[in-house]
């Protein structure tokens, strides 16, 4: 009888061993297939991208990791044949589903450049005559000349009422004037000039 409960022992124990060592082939730790662009993750036959892609695992779904195998690589369980994945494109929490981000709509920045552009477009070129720039009363005596046909841009020079320059252009609102006393191309409004 002894012989039978060492028998009986024996047969527990080897069933024991053999239970351990099949669930050693099942996962260690579960993570998350996890790429940045919400593609599924790569699983391949070798540790390294130069391994056949043998299948995927869809974004968000258990990664059950067998071992980490080094390199940035881990072997997964993967059905009957060992799966082999990148770490880093996996995660411990799972993400939940992908969201692509949103793409920023933005709006060409209006610079001054392309204002003055628009204004430039509708001058019309003319044969040089002289004209007398006059002061307004706002003006303190003086008519502005600047670099681009906007009261916003820099003034290049205030010129006293009764100062003569050539028109070279015309645009709505705007000359284009040219001092050749000092060398000066610029652009007066309208009210300035007294023809």
């Amino acid at each position: 009888m002894n012989k039978r409960i060492l028998s009986l022992i024996a047969v527990v124990v080897l069933l024991m061993t053999m239970f351990a060592f099949t669930t050693s082939a099942s996962a260690i730790y579960i993570v998350y297939s996890h790429c940045e662009n919400g593609k599924p993750l790569n699983v391949r036959s070798g540790p390294g991208k130069n391994y056949e892609k043998i299948g995927s695992i869809p974004y968000g779904q258990e990664v059950p990791i067998d071992h980490d195998v080094g390199d940035g690589w881990c072997e997964i369980v993967w059905g009957s044949v060992p799966g082999f994945v990148m770490k880093s494109l996996t995660t411990g929490t799972y993400p939940g589903p992908y969201v692509p981000p949103k793409k920023e709509e933005t709006t060409p920045a209006v610079t001054p450049q392309d204002s003055y552009n628009t204004l430039f477009s509708n001058a019309k070129l003319v044969i040089p005559y002289e004209v007398t720039l006059k002061a307004t009363q706002s003006s303190k005596g003086m008519a502005n000349v600047r670099w681009a046909p906007s009261k916003q841009a820099t003034l290049l020079r205030a010129y006293p009422a009764g100062t003569r320059v050539q028109v070279l252009a015309e645009m709505d609102k705007w000359y284009q004037v040219y001092d050749s006393a000092n060398n000066i191309v610029g652009f007066v409004n309208v009210a300035y000039v007294d023809q």
